[in-house]
């Protein structure tokens, strides 16, 4: 018996491996039995991918780079909070700023952005082929589809204004000859009519088109979108970040189709920025200056007053002077009253934009705490000095402190003046908005390429989805060890019987015989290991008469049949083909035969022995034909006649081939088996479950049939097993009709 070939092999030495391995070999034999599967999504996807990156609107991408400076400090005297509380604006801060309806508002006016328009091109690729087009001439439109854009057109839109209703709407502009051209809705409502270059109006809507470029009949669509709507998109398309950590410098990005428009775009969003952080800050001047100039006045009186008041002490003292440890004393508490003074002065100035609460004006209050706090040690010693030295310390004091102050405020206003003449600001711009030279999307070879492998692994997903659901036995060693029936034979497929069956149809050749055409074919290798095996099977046989009989149609019975019969007269039997299937058997056109008289009239007596069974003309190999197709074949069969005839074939022949119709389909077969010393059940590799073998197996079983053996029938080469996948179509039903 010729050994099937194995799918599992035991690694410790033969034995079966563990249904729940995953067995390997296996999975590289279904990869490389779908590589044409695998290749072919794959090359779909990569054309895919291909067409997607040569259709797609190229995007480009400008941007510019700002640098956000540290802002000067506050009043002299307070270097130590600027270091604790920076004056310097967070990065975040900044983007966010640019970012705000203020700024990108502003841009939107300035450049139009809510008015949009744009060639009308055709679905998908018309855009694309507008975008190759070279030369200064118009595109000729494809096919008569004049109304699309196909390369050259333009417009120029110089004003649109529209009612509420048609704010957002698309509208459709139809150019016309000698310049003329007609304004639609889309339900295509005519608006107005106008000219290129004159200002037009009509149904509410006002229009100036200062040029177009086009044939007549061509349609550009036109719109004017909503402000809010165009700031909040322009908001979500724009890209700031900082470059590094806490350096300072922003970089402003934006993406468009439209290289010019993203270019000014950018370059105006950085130009308001940065006119609003010089406005900004020559703001906060002008406030700062106003609270200066209200304090000067009440700060040059308090000066005069002490002055007065030290004056007229002195001379009613006869001009008393102070010690050395006054003059101290006085030197230390002037210096302390000058420092409270200024942060008098911050707290009064910033408290116009922080509450009392804020870390800033808590940390002002503390330092002013500690001032005092030394100012109120320095006057307990003064209170040990002579009475007149009191006063003249104190009348001093007032003096000196309304001084300095009196001096800083106006030196600080001074500094505010020049600063509101001529404010620079603390933003400048590095590199103006440039736009590049290359699209930034898509990008071509990285779709190319990802189309290429997402094809690879879904065609691999097919290949093992598709063997997952396939159901149809074919491995010989699996069928066995489920059935426990031997598998006497494996039939690869022959190409070489494909191409008989062809010549045969255009009458090339008189017959299709493989065996008698091609002797070393491996289905005819195959057959040979069948008749090695049946030899032995015959000697325990009850007769000689071997019946071929399969669950479903198109299994290759009569192939097999004919085969095998010439086979065995290749070796010196004398063999009887027996065609049984008298519905719509065919083996009597091999041999270029009538149907009649054959196997029916046999039975009903209507020919005789001679006349039904017929030579073929190859030497060992006689035919009994269907005969005439009888109305019930079964009944027929069942006719004593029929085992009558069968037993004195048996006698006289060494092997009586019996092919009989698919069992599941007609029950036929169970008639001629219970006659038969040996059946064979024939299965297409590949083609039947699991359970429709068993069912076929044990029908045969209930008619008192013990099948000798399975004959696994149009094996193709295969990694798997040896033998592969087997491209047949499924049998889905047993439909079994006369001719």
């Amino acid at each position: 018996m010729e050994q099937s070939p194995q799918m599992h092999q035991d690694s410790m030495g033969g034995g079966m491996e563990s249904e729940d391995e995953i067995d390997l070999s296996e999975l590289l034999g279904t990869l490389l039995d779908a590589k044409w599967l695998i290749a072919l999504v794959s090359a779909l996807f990569f054309a895919g991918g291909i067409f997607y990156a040569l259709v797609s609107t190229p995007i480009y991408q400008a941007d510019a780079v700002l640098q956000v400076e540290e802002k000067s400090g506050g009043l002299s005297g307070l270097g130590d909070l600027t270091e604790i509380f920076p004056a310097d604006t967070e990065a975040s801060t900044e983007i966010e700023i640019i970012k705000s309806r203020n700024i990108i508002g502003k841009a939107v006016d300035k450049l139009d952005l809510t008015l949009h328009a744009s060639p009308h091109y055709f679905p998908r690729v018309g855009a694309a082929m507008a975008r190759y087009h070279r030369g200064a001439a118009l595109a000729e439109p494809v096919d008569g589809l004049e109304e699309y854009a196909w390369g050259g057109e333009r417009i120029q839109l110089g004003r649109l204004s529209v009612p509420d209703h048609l704010k957002g709407e698309s509208l459709l502009l139809v150019a016309e000859r000698d310049d003329n051209y007609q304004l639609f809705t889309e339900e295509e409502v005519l608006l107005l009519s106008g000219k290129v270059g004159e200002a037009a109006e009509g149904s509410g809507v006002e229009i100036f088109v200062p040029e177009l470029v086009s044939r007549p009949g061509t349609e550009f669509i036109i719109s004017r979108s909503s402000r809010i709507g165009t700031i909040r998109g322009l908001q979500s398309g724009l890209k700031i970040s900082e470059r590094g950590r806490k350096t300072g410098i922003l970089e402003i990005r934006l993406d468009g189709a439209d290289k010019e428009q993203v270019t000014r775009v950018v370059d105006t969003i950085a130009n308001l920025y940065l006119r609003q952080n010089v406005e900004r800050i020559s703001e906060e001047a002008e406030r700062s200056l106003a609270f200066l100039e209200e304090q000067l006045p009440i700060i040059k009186k308090e000066m005069e007053l002490a002055e007065a008041k030290l004056n007229n002490y002195r001379s009613s003292r006869s001009s008393v002077d102070l010690t050395l440890e006054t003059q101290s004393m006085l030197d230390q508490m002037v210096e302390l009253e000058r420092r409270l003074a200024e942060i008098d002065l911050r707290r009064s100035e910033m408290s116009k934009k922080y509450t009392e609460r804020h870390p800033l004006m808590v940390a002002l209050g503390d330092q002013a705490g500690g001032l005092n706090e030394r100012l109120g040690e320095i006057s307990g010693r003064a209170q040990t000095l002579p009475e007149t030295q009191q006063e003249i310390l104190r009348l001093s004091r007032d003096v000196e402190v309304a001084t300095t102050i009196y001096t800083q405020l106006l030196n600080r206003a001074q500094e505010l003046k020049v600063v509101k003449a001529g404010t620079v600001g603390n933003v400048r711009i590095i590199d103006r908005a440039v736009v590049s030279d290359n699209p930034v999307k898509p990008k071509k070879r990285m779709i190319a390429l990802l189309s290429l492998v997402l094809g690879f692994f879904l065609g691999i997903g097919i290949a093992f989805v598709r063997r997952a659901m396939h159901k149809g036995v074919e491995d010989p060693d699996l069928l066995e060890k489920q059935m426990g029936i031997p598998v006497y034979a494996t039939v690869p497929l022959s190409p070489k019987q494909l191409l008989l069956e062809k010549d045969i149809r255009a009458k090339k050749i008189k017959n299709a015989i493989l065996s008698e055409h091609d002797k070393k074919d491996q289905a005819i290798e195959g057959l040979r290991s069948l008749r090695t095996n049946l030899h032995f099977a015959l000697l325990e046989a009850k007769n000689r008469i071997v019946m071929i009989t399969g669950p479903a149609p198109g299994v290759g019975k009569s192939f097999v049949s004919t085969n095998f019969a010439h086979i065995a007269a290749h070796a010196g039997m004398r063999v009887l083909l027996v065609d049984a299937d008298m519905r719509k058997g065919h083996i009597n056109k091999e041999y270029g035969m009538a149907r009649s008289p054959g196997l029916s009239e046999l039975i009903v007596g209507d020919a005789t022995r001679e006349q039904a069974v017929r030579s073929t003309g190859f030497e060992g190999v006689d035919l009994l034909a269907t005969g005439t197709i009888p109305p019930n074949p079964s009944e027929l069969l069942m006719h004593e006649n029929f085992g009558s005839y069968m037993e004195q074939f048996s006698s006289e022949y060494d092997l009586v081939l019996v092919d009989t119709p698919p069992l599941l389909a007609v029950t036929d077969s169970a008639v001629v088996g219970r006659l038969a010393g040996t059946t064979f059940i024939l299965l297409r590799a590949g083609v039947h479950p699991m359970k429709e073998i068993q069912t076929v197996t044990k029908r045969l079983q209930q008619n008192g049939i013990e099948p000798r053996g399975f004959i696994l029938n149009a094996l193709e080469p295969r990694r798997r097993y040896g033998y592969g996948k087997y491209g047949y179509g499924k049998y889905g039903h047993y439909g079994y009709e006369y001719k």
